[in-house]
């Protein structure tokens, strides 16, 4: 039986800011590598033997506090990169309801069928996750941790739903590094979903106009 542990990355500067950061490149805040830190300690009532990572460094930097506590390899995988978030990336969440209502409003009201604008589908979004979380499945590694981004580990989701992107509008967006586990035997069991009670008063979560 495999163990799956999915984890989103520590507090970004950019989520700070309040802006859609998409696929820019920004550095975990000092409170972000402390949910981080944190986060690592709550992994270690599990065995990882390899962790996959989103190459953008506020995930690399989330990644790196558990594989120095659990002593694992890291591999960075483009397919594990949050959303191409086109003319929306760098942009505030009300910025984007006012210069792009309806493709922001298609976001909002049914995310596995919308598109920021110029930007990735969710539907591109979730075959390039998916292919890699297939891959990795019916792999050799028999406990690996994924280290995303938000709408990555929502699209990650809605595969283990059974119902595909069109699943997407009902699952939630996960906090700042928050955990999430499977076990794996051809069906998907959870252990524990979301979970970042551990973080105490450093959680901080995705605003609910996005």
């Amino acid at each position: 039986m495999k163990t799956i542990i999915l984890v989103r990355h520590g507090q970004s500067e950019t989520n700070v800011q309040k802006v859609f950061t998409g696929q820019i490149d920004a550095p975990l805040t000092e409170l972000g590598r402390k949910q981080a830190q944190l986060m690592a300690e709550y992994v270690d009532q599990y065995h990882v033997d390899k962790i996959y990572v989103s190459p953008l460094q506020r995930a690399v930097d989330t990644a790196n506090a558990i594989a120095q506590r659990q002593g694992c390899m890291t591999v960075k995988c483009d397919a594990l990169m949050e959303i191409n978030a086109g003319a929306w990336q760098g942009l505030s969440f009300e910025e984007i309801g006012e210069r792009f209502p309806r493709s922001y409003a298609n976001w909002r009201a049914d995310i596995g069928a919308a598109a920021p604008e110029n930007g990735e589908t969710c539907a591109q979004l979730y075959t390039r996750v998916t292919h890699l979380f297939e891959e990795l499945l019916h792999g050799e590694v028999e406990s690996f941790c994924l280290v995303a981004h938000a709408t990555p580990i929502r699209m990650i989701e809605s595969y283990i739903s059974g119902r595909g992107v069109a699943a997407a509008q009902e699952i939630p967006w996960v906090p700042n590094a928050s955990v999430t586990v499977y076990r794996y035997d051809g069906d998907f069991h959870t252990v524990v979903q979301g979970a970042c009670d551990f973080l105490g008063e450093l959680q901080t979560n995705l605003p609910k106009s996005i």
